[in-house]
């Protein structure tokens, strides 16, 4: 999209959908803030090269992809297995704190919508640049019919589409050799193959399947697409600013991809 377009598309939006944001969301944003402890992270002051810009100028991420190998922080077995996220293997934020008061346990479980499938304040931000690494136990997730895990996110409606902030979704067997799905944020105005686009429709006190794709919402992803057969990782790297053309959304706390959940739709 013309760098025109898009700054004037961001305008309206700031002018939408700030006003919209309640004191309630804000307060919770500060309290997630102010409680969040250095010990259940990586310090985002040295995880990268986060721009300062104040001039909110577009300016590179520390990445948009990550083919490093995993520490195996995360071994079989740790905790009872389920079609969720089982452990977190790395986190490393940038310039963002929002949900580290709770985490890992934010990240786990089912994702939790907002009302009338608005954002979910139950997410963990990664902040512009960041990324965070999840490991799956056994059954891990396998290759079936259509998509085999969702990746669910809050992003807001916003006229026919949503205001999203994307992510790219990579996986790994081994935690050793890396395969991205194709998502290009700065040409690709839909966002196909991104996590992090579309609304959330199932939450943790609901009757709606949160492994079920036709109904739960989220973004799903089919590793037939990949040639994979099955994997036990998965990689989401924010590019909030390829996309969005510069670092507007960066500040607060709480900017970049929110993750939510993953849910495993086949299971070995």
């Amino acid at each position: 999209m013309p760098a025109t377009l898009r700054h004037v598309r961001r305008s309206l939006i700031l002018a939408l959908l700030l006003p919209a944001c309640g004191a309630e969301e804000a307060d919770a944003s500060a309290t997630s803030h102010a409680s969040t402890t250095a010990a259940s992270t990586t310090d985002a002051s040295t995880s990268g090269s986060t721009s300062s810009d104040p001039s909110g100028a577009a300016a590179a991420d520390t990445h948009d992809t990550d083919l490093g190998p995993v520490e195996f922080q995360c071994q079989p077995g740790m905790t009872p297995s389920d079609p969720f996220i089982d452990c977190v293997e790395s986190f490393t934020p940038e310039g963002a704190v929002f949900g580290q008061d709770r985490f890992p346990q934010v990240v786990y479980g089912p994702p939790v919508a907002g009302p009338a499938s608005t954002g979910s304040l139950d997410v963990l931000a990664l902040g512009c640049g960041g990324e965070i690494t999840l490991y799956f136990d056994a059954p891990a997730i396998v290759d079936g019919p259509g998509p085999d895990f969702i990746v669910f996110e809050n992003p807001i409606p916003f006229g026919t589409g949503t205001f999203a902030e994307p992510a790219r979704v990579l996986v790994s067997a081994d935690g050793l050799e890396w395969h991205a799905f194709p998502c290009d944020p700065a040409g690709d105005e839909t966002l196909t193959g991104c996590a992090g686009v579309s609304l959330v429709h199932t939450g943790a006190d609901d009757a709606v399947d949160p492994t079920d794709p036709a109904l739960a919402g989220g973004d799903a992803f089919d590793l037939a697409q990949l040639g994979l057969s099955t994997v036990r990782y998965v990689r989401l790297l924010d590019l909030s600013v390829a996309y969005h053309g510069d670092r507007l959304w960066c500040g607060g706390g709480g900017g970049g991809f929110d993750l939510d959940a993953i849910a495993v739709v086949h299971g070995s």
